[in-house]
């Protein structure tokens, strides 16, 4: 009897495990089923948010671009107005003493002429004295616009005419100087740095 009821517990085994194996494609298929469904409604959910587009998002990037490209400007034109106040600075320093200088040029114009005839061995001595102390200023005076980057413009007889240096005051028939060139110079020019003081002044050949 315990021989019959093993037989029969093996024999139940086997037609469950039979029953099993004959229904495990159809599982897979049930299962593959349930992934292709699932895949379709993701691809739909995908679709569906890239046709809706979302106006209020879009209205946000537009706005952060018009924002991005004010405060770039803005940068822009406070670097620049910060270059400008730098080089009106500079120029100020540089150019303090412009007024100044203008004024000191007619003592150096007094100076320079009055040291241009030296007195003679028997002259007086007080006219002797004169001269020398001019001459002694002059130099001084000389010293000190050089200190201060104040440049005398002294062009020669045959240089040509600069219009952004010299000023031609009076033309002339020459048969030594060429057209266009100085013949004479009336009085020396000034410049502070780059900047004109005054023009030299003249006589051009014609």
């Amino acid at each position: 009897m315990a021989r019959n009821r093993t037989m029969s517990d093996a024999e139940n085994q086997n037609i469950n495990s039979e029953e099993t194996s004959a229904n495990e494609p159809e599982l897979a298929k049930a299962e593959s089923v349930d992934l292709d469904d699932s895949a379709t409604e993701t691809a739909d959910i995908d679709t569906n948010t890239e046709n809706n587009s979302n106006p209020e998002l879009e209205a946000a990037q537009l706005e952060i671009s018009k924002l991005k490209d004010a405060f770039l400007r803005a940068k822009a034109e406070e670097d620049n107005v910060r270059r400008r106040a730098e080089k009106e600075v500079a120029n100020s320093r540089k150019f303090a003493i412009e007024g100044f200088a203008k004024e000191m040029l007619n003592v150096f114009d007094s100076l320079k002429l009055a040291t241009q005839n030296k007195p003679a061995e028997d002259a007086d001595e007080t006219i002797k004295s004169i001269y020398e102390g001019s001459t002694i200023t002059l130099n001084q005076l000389s010293s000190a616009f050089i200190k201060f980057s104040v440049k005398e413009i002294t062009p020669e007889a045959g240089d040509k005419l600069d219009p952004n240096l010299h000023q031609a005051m009076s033309m002339v028939e020459s048969e030594d100087v060429e057209s266009g060139h100085i013949i004479t110079v009336i009085q020396s020019g000034f410049e502070l740095h780059d900047r004109l003081l005054r023009p030299a002044m003249v006589v051009v050949a014609k």
